[in-house]
C-alpha cells in the first residue's frame, strides 16, 4: 500500500475519523449510558423484590383482615347472648316466671358470688326448688331457654315426704307427697367483663 497515493491517504483518513467517532461515541456515550442502564436495572431488581414482598405482606394483610373479621363475627354473635352487666332483677323475676308456668316452688336462691375471668364475668347461685318431677323437667327446659346463656350444674334430688304448700296454677291439681321431689343446684349466668377487656 502506497502512502503517498491521496487516494490511500483519504481512506486512512477517513479511518482515523471513524475509529475516532467511535472512541468518542464508546467513551463519552456508550459506557456512561452503560453504566446508567445497569445501574437502573439493579435498581429495577430492588424495586421488584421489594414490590414481591409487599404483594406478599399484602395477600397476608388481606388473609389477616378476614380472619379478623370472622373472629369478630363470631365474637358478635356471643356477645348477644352475653348481657352487658349483672341484672339479678331480671335474672330473678324470671326464674320466678318459670317456676309459676311449672307449678315449682323455689324455695331458696342464694349468690354465690361473681368470678372475673379474661373477657367475662361468671355469677353463681346456689337453688333450692320444689315441684312434682315433670314440673321440674319442665322448670329445668324453661332455664335452659333463657334468652342468655345459663349452665346448671351440681343437681341433687330428692323426694319429699311432707307436705309441699306448693302454689299451684290450677287449684284442683294436687301433688301427692310422694310424687315431689326437691332439686338443689348451681346455677351460673354470665355477662360481658366490666371495663372491658
Amino acid at each position: 500500500m502506497n502512502l503517498r497515493d491521496p487516494k490511500n491517504q483519504i481512506f486512512i483518513i477517513i479511518l482515523i475519523v471513524i475509529g475516532a467517532v467511535v472512541y468518542f461515541w464508546y467513551t463519552k456515550i456508550y459506557a456512561s449510558y452503560d453504566a446508567r442502564i445497569e445501574t437502573l436495572a439493579q435498581e429495577q431488581s430492588v424495586l421488584a423484590a421489594k414490590l414481591n414482598s409487599v404483594k406478599q405482606k399484602a395477600a397476608s394483610m388481606e388473609q389477616l383482615l378476614k380472619e379478623y373479621d370472622e373472629i369478630m363475627m363470631k365474637y358478635k354473635k356471643v356477645e348477644l347472648l352475653l348481657p352487658e352487666k349483672k341484672e339479678d332483677e331480671a335474672f330473678l323475676s324470671q326464674i320466678h316466671a318459670a317456676a309459676q308456668l311449672t307449678n315449682s316452688v323455689v324455695r331458696e336462691i342464694i349468690p354465690l358470688g361473681t368470678q372475673v375471668m379474661e373477657y367475662y364475668e361468671t355469677n353463681e347461685y346456689s337453688i333450692i326448688v320444689e315441684s312434682s318431677y315433670r314440673g321440674l323437667g319442665e322448670f329445668l327446659a324453661k332455664l335452659a331457654n333463657f334468652p342468655f346463656i345459663v349452665n346448671l350444674s351440681n343437681l341433687q334430688m330428692k323426694s319429699s315426704k311432707q307436705g309441699t304448700g306448693t302454689v299451684l296454677l290450677d287449684p284442683t291439681q294436687k301433688i301427692e307427697p310422694d310424687e315431689t321431689v326437691v332439686a338443689s343446684f348451681k346455677l351460673s349466668t354470665y355477662n360481658v367483663k366490666q371495663g372491658g377487656a
